[in-house]
This record gives C-alpha cells, sequence and structure tokens, in this order.
C-alpha cells in the first residue's frame, strides 16, 4: 500500500506539472544578477526565474513571459519534439533534496505492564499468588513498568522532490524512520534478607474489579518487547509568493498528507510451576490521512535561505487495534483474539524549520529541525484490558480497549538539496 500511494502520486506530480510547464509562458533571459551587497537578505531575481549568480530560491516578482528559448538537440532529444521540449524544460527546473533524519518518538511513559491492584503497591514486592488464590511460599511477585522505555535518536531519510511552474511550485516528499526497539527482560532474584525470591508478574483485574491475588507469574524469566515505527509522504502545491518582490515571502501551501504510526507490545515468558508459557501480544495500526494547508515564509539571499512552514491536516485516523493471549493460567487455555478498527477525527500539526547555504547555483547544504504532533492515536501499551475470569479454567477475558492519545515525534535533519538547471 506505501509504495502504491507513493507512485500513484508521483504520476499526477509528473503529468500536471507537464501540463502546467507546457501551458505556461516564456522563460525571460537571465539578466537579473545578486543583490547589491548593502541590501542584505532582499532577493533580486527576474520575473518568471533567477539569474546564473542568483543560486537562492528567492521571491520571485511574479508570471512572465515570452516564448520557449531554442534547446539545442542532444542524444535524448530532437528539435522537432514539443513533448521533448516540454519534457526537458521541467527536469532542467525542477530539484531534488535528500536529508537524513535524526528523530525521537514520544516515549510510552511511565505505564504498569498489569493492572493497579486492590491494596499492594504492584512496583514492590508483594506476595504472589497461583490460580485459585494459592499463595506461593517463598516467593513474592512485582510489576514491571515502561518508566525506562526510551523512543531517541532514530535514524531516517528522507527523498523531496520539486518542479516549479509558472503558477507555484509541486512538491512531493517521502520519508520514513527506523523502527524503535526496546526489550524489558527480568529474571528471578533471591533476596537474602529476606529469605524470599521476587519474580515479574502481570497482575490482573477480576471481571473488572481490583484483586491483590490474581496474577501471571514468571519464575523462568520474563521479557516485554516494545517495537514504535513511524513514516509517511505528502504532496503539494506551494504557489507563488503573495508578497512578491518583498524581503519576506509568504506562499500558500496546500496538499495531502498520509502517515503511518505502529506500535507492538510483546510480553512473553516462562512459568515452571505452572508448567506455562503466558503469552500477551498488543498491537496498534495507525493511518493518517488528509488534505492539509499551509503557509511558507522565507528569507533568501545569494548564499542562504531561511525558511518557515507550519502545515496544518485535518484528516482522519484509520487504524487497527489487536490484542492477543495464550496459556495465561494454564496449558490447555484457549487462545485469544479481541480487535478493534475504527475511524476518528484526527487532525496533525507540522512544523519544519530550516536553513539552506548554498554553495554553488546547482547545490545547497540543508539543515533543519521538525515537529510532527498527531491526535486521537493508539498505542500499544495503553490498549490492554488486564482483566480476568473469577474461575481460572474459563476463557481469558484479557482485551483490547477503546484509547486515544497525542503522540509527537521531532528531530533534525541535515542534507543537500540539486538543482537541475
Amino acid at each position: 500500500m506505501p509504495w502504491r500511494f507513493s507512485m500513484s502520486l508521483a504520476t499526477v506530480l509528473l503529468a500536471a506539472t507537464s501540463s502546467l510547464v507546457r501551458a505556461q509562458g516564456p522563460m525571460p533571459p537571465h539578466t537579473w544578477g545578486p543583490p547589491p551587497g548593502s541590501q542584505g537578505m532582499v532577493p533580486a531575481c527576474p520575473p518568471g526565474g533567477m539569474g546564473p549568480a542568483y543560486y537562492g530560491q528567492a521571491c520571485p516578482p511574479g508570471r512572465g513571459g515570452a516564448p520557449y528559448q531554442p534547446v539545442d538537440p542532444d542524444i535524448f532529444y530532437d528539435s522537432d519534439s514539443q513533448i521533448d521540449l516540454v519534457i526537458r524544460e521541467t527536469i532542467r527546473r525542477s530539484w531534488m533534496r535528500v536529508e537524513f533524519l535524526h528523530w525521537n518518538i514520544k516515549d510510552p511513559g511511565n505505564h504498569l505492564l498489569g493492572a493497579e491492584t486492590a491494596t499492594v503497591d504492584p512496583r514492590e514486592p508483594f506476595p504472589a499468588f497461583d490460580p485459585g488464590n494459592i499463595q506461593r511460599a517463598g516467593v513474592t511477585a512485582f510489576v514491571p513498568t515502561t518508566g525506562d522505555v526510551k523512543f531517541d535518536s532514530l535514524p531516517g531519510m528522507r527523498l523531496t522532490i520539486g518542479a516549479p511552474t509558472e503558477w507555484g511550485t509541486f512538491e512531493a516528499d517521502i520519508w520514513a524512520i527506523m523502527n524503535a526497539s526496546t526489550t524489558l527482560s527480568f529474571d528471578p532474584e533471591f533476596d537474602g534478607l529476606t529469605g524470599l525470591t521476587n519474580i515479574p508478574a502481570v497482575t490482573l483485574t477480576v471481571n473488572g474489579g481490583p484483586s491483590d491475588t490474581q496474577m501471571i507469574l514468571f519464575d523462568n524469566g520474563y521479557d516485554a518487547e516494545l517495537r514504535s515505527g513511524m513514516w509517511g509522504t505528502q504532496g503539494n502545491w506551494i504557489g507563488n509568493p503573495v508578497t512578491p518582490q518583498n524581503t519576506l515571502c509568504l506562499s500558500p501551501v496546500v496538499g495531502l498528507r498520509y502517515i503511518k504510526f505502529d506500535e507492538e507490545l510483546r510480553i512473553s515468558g516462562n512459568d515452571i510451576a505452572t508448567g506455562t508459557s503466558p503469552r500477551i501480544t498488543s498491537k496498534s495500526n495507525n493511518n493518517f490521512v488528509g488534505p492539509q494547508v499551509g503557509v511558507r515564509a522565507s528569507l533568501d539571499s545569494k548564499w542562504m535561505s531561511l525558511g518557515l512552514e507550519p502545515k496544518v491536516m485535518l484528516g482522519i485516523n484509520r487504524h487497527q487495534d489487536s490484542v492477543r493471549t495464550s496459556q495465561i493460567f494454564d496449558v490447555s487455555n484457549p487462545n485469544t483474539l479481541s480487535t478493534n478498527e475504527d475511524t476518528d477525527f484526527a487532525p496533525a500539526f507540522n512544523l519544519p524549520g530550516y536553513a539552506k547555504l548554498h554553495l554553488s547555483e546547482n547545490f545547497s547544504f540543508f539543515a533543519g529541525y521538525e515537529l510532527l504532533w498527531l491526535s486521537n492515536a493508539t498505542r500499544a501499551t495503553e490498549q490492554v484490558v488486564y482483566d480476568s475470569p473469577a474461575i481460572s479454567t474459563n476463557p481469558g477475558q484479557i482485551r483490547v480497549k477503546k484509547h486515544r492519545e497525542q503522540v509527537y515525534a521531532h528531530g533534525f535533519m541535515v542534507g543537500g538539496e540539486l538543482r537541475f538547471r
């Protein structure tokens, strides 16, 4: 699905760009130069283009035109074909940017990987019980938390292409950051002061009511693996500046965006006393999509460009969530699957800020910082109901619940921009 979406977006971009370039007016002769040194960041460029000495994307004065300039034939183009001229002009004025990302995703927070108990603190050692409210001799239990889980310093990459036209620029990008993965592992620990062995556990409620005696024990090791990943793509039309020939260029932005955000929680281990290998797997799959609007503000000079581009997406989140379990109290307990699929209104906000150092007419060094905020997202760690029946031989009741929260990702990007002109 992601690659089909990206290919379709690229096809629409190229088709629209070719039509607009074919319809637009002239490419005027390059007679404009860089702004005088005393004018600082004031842009200087000819109508509809930039002079050979102007490296940045200056604020153009407006539309312009005379007929296309003749293009010398080469091995790829002939002088008799109009479509060859359109394609060549489109490619000659387009650009490509490659960025390396260094992002963070919002941590799950300090949440209990189990249910709250009735009277004891599940984070501290408390009496351990087997099914049927039978206390396990010489053993205490504790419930792990997600307090030490961090989804920081995630590497990624983004590819952006752009094609200018007479009425603005079409831009499209696709990006991804590496999946974050953290595993919490715990083994039984013997306390010499008390003479008791402390083991990890998953506490449970009983038909929704808190309990101090209903739990899943792991006396031979426990693992909780948490994984989080994010990628996305977008296509935007950036209009010509509404402040032409001004120091500050303001351009409207209209586009379509898609963001994929998924998480997974796997709790597993073994308990020798009951001969079980309990498993709890929670998955959340978020798909954000919708139109977005914003504005691009930039200051341009021959050697440097500074920009800010806030955008708001009025989209939806189509999500699929599930919780699976096996061998909760006994090897004969049936496997369970609880699912939820829903669509929620989910606005999003994106704020990139950047600086470009123009090293030549065709290449710029790019660096910046970006914030991405998502609403009404589901998360694997928070959608699990740790419940059980009163009789341990009955089917398990650990299931998925409706949970929504805000999620943000942010970080630095650095890369290069190549202009084909």
